[in-house]
């Protein structure tokens, strides 16, 4: 191998690159306003109705599971 591939003397001749970095300036912002007791009241309403609507679909993707695991174990025992 030639002593150029090892010459690094062109990097110590070179500018060093400047980037710039714009100024960061801190911002106060209001918090969030804090949720009455009613609109609480109305998200969790809202929550609970979801959560039984889910809960009618597990259970009959449960019952789904039941059936099929059922007429399968049957298929694999012959009975």
């Amino acid at each position: 191998m030639s002593d150029h591939a090892y010459d690094i003397s062109y990097l110590l001749d070179s500018k060093t690159a400047t980037v710039e970095v714009p100024q960061l300036q801190i911002v106060k912002t209001t918090p969030p306003p804090v949720p009455t007791a009613a609109s609480l009241a109305a998200v969790q309403d809202a929550m609970a109705c979801e959560l039984m609507l889910a809960d009618a679909a597990h259970e009959a993707l449960i019952q789904q599971y039941l059936r099929m695991s059922g007429q399968a174990f049957r298929g694999v025992t012959g009975k």
